[in-house]
């Protein structure tokens, strides 16, 4: 059901209307459409991956008790999309360079026409209603190799998320402690998150022989051969046409194994943790 929120600005206040579920999975649709339009312009290969890509294959669209999109891309494309898609419209990609309270070693695509809410954390200046891109990487020519460059990632994401609660100066006034939190927090995650990106390209995809989404909630069931990216296909989703990796099957069976099989009444939730609101 729709609620509202208010919005307090140098005019004044005014109420915000939140998207039902059916406006939610339509706008994250509409950014997906203009992310596949920048990348069929300009030549980059993008693809559906996680529980989008599950819901593509076993419900043709969304997976009913989901409402969010991701992508992936191959690093060299990743980083092409990341620089030049254009800020001047109704859709922006988030990275924690541009934005600095932003939280993510990966990016995001917003709608600037809506405003999200989190609930179990600090709200995102800039943060809409969103599609998530992961970059995909080169890790090398064995399966050991792979895993401990993930096993690096994650510690270094896990540190540049929570070092700031590690740091309070503890004979400072409290005002003052705080900004030095927060500017200390901000350079400190930053570090973390460049060590990230140096590890996941020390392997070129081309010369490796594993590859996979370093920062997917699956770990190591992310690493495969590369030949499961090394390409797309075309796959419906929603009743439009988008692309997967040309291995997504061996893709799916690793992250899922059986994918096709429903997961029990009780699993089938949303793990989202927040509301978003129109700007107006």
């Amino acid at each position: 059901m729709s609620s509202a929120a208010v919005r307090r600005t140098a005019g004044g206040s005014h109420i915000l209307r939140e998207l039902t579920t059916e406006e939610l999975k339509r706008t994250e649709l509409d950014i997906l459409r203009a992310i596949r339009d920048f990348c069929d312009a300009k030549g980059l290969k993008y693809f559906l991956c996680g529980g989008t890509l599950l819901g593509a294959v076993r419900h043709k669209g969304f997976i009913p008790w989901d409402d969010d999109i991701d992508i992936g891309m191959l690093r060299s494309d990743y980083e092409t999309f990341i620089n030049e898609f254009p800020d001047t419209g109704r859709y922006r990609v988030i990275t924690y360079k541009n934005n600095k309270e932003y939280r993510n070693p990966y990016a995001k695509v917003v709608d600037t026409a809506t405003v999200l809410k989190e609930q179990l954390v600090r709200n995102t200046e800039g943060m809409g209603v969103f599609v998530d891109v992961f970059p995909f990487d080169g890790l090398g020519d064995t399966m050991e190799g792979a895993l401990a460059i993930l096993n690096k990632v994650h510690h270094n994401d896990h540190f540049g998320n929570y070092c700031q609660f590690f740091f309070y100066p503890p004979k400072s006034p409290k005002k003052i402690a705080k900004n030095i939190k927060m500017v200390y927090s901000r350079l400190t995650r930053k570090m973390y998150f460049d060590a990230i990106g140096r590890l996941c390209m020390k392997h070129s995809f081309e010369d490796s022989k594993f590859a996979g989404a370093t920062m997917g909630q699956y770990r190591e069931r992310e690493i495969l051969p590369k030949e499961a990216f090394d390409g797309v296909t075309s796959i419906e989703f929603e009743g439009d046409t988008f692309s997967a990796p040309v291995g997504w099957e061996a893709y799916l069976k690793s992250l899922y194994h059986d994918y096709m099989q429903l997961p029990p009444e009780e699993k089938r939730v949303t793990h989202h943790s927040f509301k978003a609101y129109w700007k107006e």
